[in-house]
């Protein structure tokens, strides 16, 4: 009996799950809204527009939206907006790439330009030997004789490596000069200071 009464309850509970489950379906199919699935035409791209325009020349500047790739319009905007062709006159790189550079092989530590990637970065050599590398923003590079990213017009990467001696003064102990010696102070120099502000 106890097990009929059981058997029962869950039966109805099933039922009362699938009826709530077909009830909560044919109310979101009635309440959804069919949408079109292309976007409606734009002026531009109206056929039925006006017949003189299919006799003009067609317009070279339009491209159709999705046709393109966004870093491929990100390349072509680059390239309104900085002097020069990219890839051509100055690199366009969008990761530091891996180069032969190795701070070991350098006599000194400082900031070096990396010819291999046309300048574009450059390479922070701690005085402990830690090397870090950087890349300057398309259409710059870097430096070597003021050690900063500049427009690609005014660095000549050919002559990074010559003037990579530069970074030595960047470490480097000023020397004293031996012919002068350094002014001692004594007791009178003191009382001089003190008497000359005192008059």
């Amino acid at each position: 009996m106890l097990f009929r009464t059981n058997c029962a309850k869950f039966v109805i509970v099933i039922v009362g799950y699938v009826l709530v489950a077909v009830v909560s379906d044919s109310l979101e199919q009635k309440s959804r809204v069919k949408r079109p699935r292309a976007p409606p035409t734009e002026p531009e791209n109206d056929v039925d527009g006006d017949l003189d325009e299919r006799n003009n020349e067609l317009s070279t500047s339009f491209v159709p939206p999705g046709f393109l790739s966004p870093s491929v319009l990100e390349y072509l905007e680059l390239g309104k907006s900085i002097p020069g062709r990219p890839g051509t006159d100055y690199p366009v790189l969008g990761i530091v790439p891996y180069t032969n550079f190795y701070c070991d092989e350098q006599p000194y530590p400082g900031f070096f330009a990396d010819p291999e990637t046309r300048c574009q970065s450059w390479h922070y050599c701690d005085i402990d030997g830690r090397q870090t590398t950087f890349l300057c923003p398309n259409g710059t590079q870097f430096s070597q004789l003021v050690f900063v990213c500049d427009w690609w017009f005014n660095v000549r990467c050919e002559l990074s490596e010559k003037l990579y001696a530069i970074n030595a003064r960047l470490y480097g102990r000023p020397k004293l000069d031996p012919a002068k010696p350094h002014r001692s102070i004594t007791k009178q120099l003191l009382e001089n200071i003190f008497n000359d502000e005192e008059n």
